[in-house]
């Protein structure tokens, strides 16, 4: 009996030192991590969207289709002010790396656009991104433009293929003024390759005006 009487005051210690867990807690838990969950992946819907817009735009302005190209690049940045509000609301969601590459994708697409309609290449307008962002979508803007100026040597429209070889300078020009490391450093490897092609093109086009 003295055994029992004394297990049983074990045990009854060991209740009062063992908290159980705070049920409450954990319930309250779980309702935020499904709407983490539910935002997570409205982000990602709107992020491959706005990917995918801009991808396209890039497509029609290479096609000569600028007016479809201006729709969608609009369509591009509708689907990216969408996921960035649902980032606001979620910090979970801040890392999500498709929002990262629809905002550098838009950012390349509006940077061709600045080139081929003549303007000067600068701010993305109507939507605040990173330096990272921004020079990663300066970097494989050249990429396109080498993509052009191949187009414009096939055309035997010589002007542009000068100004391509021209703003390409000034583009790798102002890279070279960062001191790149990672991620952005492969970028601006891409586009020296790139840079290098158009070179290469302007001079195989000389030899044959020769």
């Amino acid at each position: 009996m003295a055994l029992v009487r004394g297990a049983k005051k074990i045990n009854l210690l060991l209740n009062k030192i063992i908290m159980p867990l705070n049920q409450k807690y954990f319930k309250t838990l779980s309702t935020v991590f499904a709407d983490w969950e539910k935002s997570r992946r409205s982000v990602q819907e709107a992020s491959a969207n706005a990917l995918q817009k801009a991808k396209q735009a890039i497509f029609s302005f290479h096609r000569n289709n600028w007016k479809e190209a201006e729709v969608l690049l609009k369509t591009a940045l509708e689907n990216i002010k969408i996921a960035g509000k649902l980032q606001e609301k979620s910090i979970a969601t801040d890392d999500e790396g498709i929002f990262k590459s629809s905002l550098e994708e838009y950012a390349e697409a509006e940077l061709f656009r600045q080139f081929l309609y003549k303007e000067t290449i600068g701010p993305i307008k109507n939507l605040e991104i990173s330096p990272e962002t921004y020079m990663g979508g300066l970097a494989d803007l050249v990429g396109e433009i080498q993509r052009y100026a191949m187009k414009m040597a096939t055309e035997r429209n010589f002007s542009e293929l000068t100004r391509a070889e021209k703003v390409t300078e000034e583009i790798m020009g102002a890279i070279l003024s960062f001191n790149f490391t990672g991620y952005l450093r492969t970028k601006f490897d891409q586009a020296k390759g790139a840079r290098r092609k158009i070179e290469e093109i302007a001079y195989e086009v000389s030899l044959r005006q020769k």
